[in-house]
């Protein structure tokens, strides 16, 4: 990690966390969303609302909770952006200055002990190595559109490895969800000091996921501290990506923008933080990041000699099919 990161003043005294969620018609299931953040063990939590043109009752649901929570909830009252991913990204720049932030969808809930666990993983990190980047994350619990468990463990049912999760997987495939994310000021501070594209971005949380790979630590906290709600209307609820029947799905049906969309992004992340990044993380970056503009043969050599792989075999065989 290059010691060269830029900082912003903050003076704010507690250990605050400022909670991001993002909103969007999502009225049936807010306010349960809403009461596991306030039942939270954590007392130090504060929310920052950004609705991105709700039309039914999203912002009533918002209003009325920070009602019974006096001055914990503020509205970001900016026009509509058009998608999670940006919402997130302007909620990450507009909240004010504390010690950490934690994206929120709007359809989950939190265990209670969800912010204890992070934060207290968070603090024993900086301990160690004060003023660096850090991103800590949990599990997920699956569950139906009533709560009901389908899936205790998200990261198994997936087939994440948290310990073998690097700048070099990142660069092809996000498993760290942004909804189990919690990050500190210094990985905030290198996202908002920078400009970039929001649009080459391909989620924010793969985005922050792949800074804090490079220029801070990433922190996984055992055990399943989110119900990750899966209903009709979810904007990106599959948790399908494992096994051969996944596989052969995406051979016939996928979208090989998809792979090219990956090659973007690092593109974009290269031009924002290159010069932050160590010498052989750059050259990682900047190899993908080449691949857009190279035939397939030369992208499968590429993506081989750099051992730039997703983590499992059926997802790699599937990564150098449609490179």
């Amino acid at each position: 990690m290059n010691d060269m990161l830029p900082s912003i003043n903050r003076a704010v005294p507690s250990d605050l966390v400022v909670v991001l969620l993002a909103t969007f018609n999502g009225s049936r299931y807010l306010r349960a969303q809403l009461d596991s953040i306030a039942t939270q063990s954590y007392p130090h939590w504060r929310i920052v609302v950004a609705d991105d043109g709700s039309s039914d009752d999203t912002l009533a649901v918002v209003q009325g909770f920070s009602a019974d929570y006096p001055g914990r909830v503020q509205i970001l009252r900016d026009a509509p952006v058009g998608s999670p991913r940006d919402n997130f990204f302007r909620l990450l720049r507009a909240a004010g200055p504390a010690p950490y932030f934690a994206f929120c969808d709007q359809d989950d809930t939190w265990s209670p002990d969800k912010l204890d666990r992070l934060v207290g993983r968070c603090q024993q990190i900086e301990a160690r190595n004060h003023g660096t980047p850090c991103l800590v994350y949990s599990d997920l619990a699956v569950v139906d559109a009533q709560l009901e468990l389908v899936n205790p463990s998200f990261i198994n049912h997936v087939r994440a490895r948290p310990r073998d999760i690097t700048h070099k997987t990142l660069l092809t495939e996000n498993a760290i969800p942004g909804c189990a994310m919690l990050l500190n000021a210094p990985l905030a501070d290198v996202v908002r000091v920078r400009e970039f594209d929001t649009s080459k971005a391909i989620m924010h949380d793969w985005w922050i996921a792949l800074l804090a790979a490079t220029v801070g630590h990433i922190s996984y906290v055992p055990g399943a501290l989110v119900h990750y709600r899966q209903h009709s209307t979810n904007t990106l609820g599959s948790v399908k990506r494992s096994g051969l029947a996944f596989i052969l799905s995406k051979l016939l049906r996928g979208n090989r923008s998809t792979v090219f969309q990956t090659y973007a992004q690092a593109a974009e992340f290269a031009s924002a933080y290159g010069d932050l990044l160590d010498p052989p993380v750059r050259e990682d970056i900047n190899a993908y990041a080449s691949l857009y503009n190279r035939h397939k043969l030369e992208r499968v050599k590429v993506i081989l000699k750099r051992r730039i792989l997703k983590q499992t075999p059926g997802r790699r065989v599937y990564q150098l099919l449609r490179a």
